[in-house]
């Protein structure tokens, strides 16, 4: 198997773990698989030297962890300010035009809904973030992400309805 094949197949498994990443109603759980989707999607874009986006996946990984981990004030508001100046260095850094907005809002966005919000409220925020990416991959024409992150947002309602039901 060549090196492309092979960075497809971990980002295609990277998609599926995503996925269970959103049926799962726990917000720690969600966070665990969500990291190791993220995790794998990094190793995608190394194995095609794609180095920014394998960077950024993994500061993704990163802070998707962390933000279940710090609960207290000073250092959670310290690891999400940087996360928030992080991506908005790689926005600029990789800027092509007003289009660049919708990811960097939507890495904003999910940053703060990680650290901030509990975990009904987060994913609500996190329905917002793929609104844009959704709207990113349509601009790029890039279908299977298209797919990909509609698929997730339907898994992530279904289980915002289970979690709103279980609250009574």
């Amino acid at each position: 198997m060549d090196s492309v094949a092979l960075a497809y197949l971990v980002g295609g498994v990277g998609i599926l773990v995503e996925w269970r990443a959103y049926c799962l109603p726990d917000g720690s759980a969600f966070r665990r698989w969500s990291a190791a989707g993220a995790l794998l999607w990094a190793a995608q874009y190394l194995l095609l030297d794609a180095w920014t986006a394998g960077l950024t996946m993994a500061s993704t990984a990163l802070r998707t962890m962390l933000s279940g981990s710090l609960t207290n004030g000073f250092y959670k508001h310290w690891a999400a300010v940087g996360f928030v100046a992080l991506f908005c260095g790689l926005t600029l850094f990789s800027w092509q035009g007003p289009v660049s907005l919708l990811p960097a809002f939507a890495v904003i966005n999910t940053t703060l809904a990680l650290f901030y919000l509990n975990n009904r409220h987060m994913r609500i925020a996190l329905l917002v973030s793929s609104l844009a990416w959704i709207g990113n991959d349509y601009i790029w024409q890039a279908w299977p992400a298209f797919l990909a992150e509609s698929v997730a947002m339907g898994i992530n309602l279904r289980t915002i309805r289970r979690l709103f039901a279980s609250q009574g």
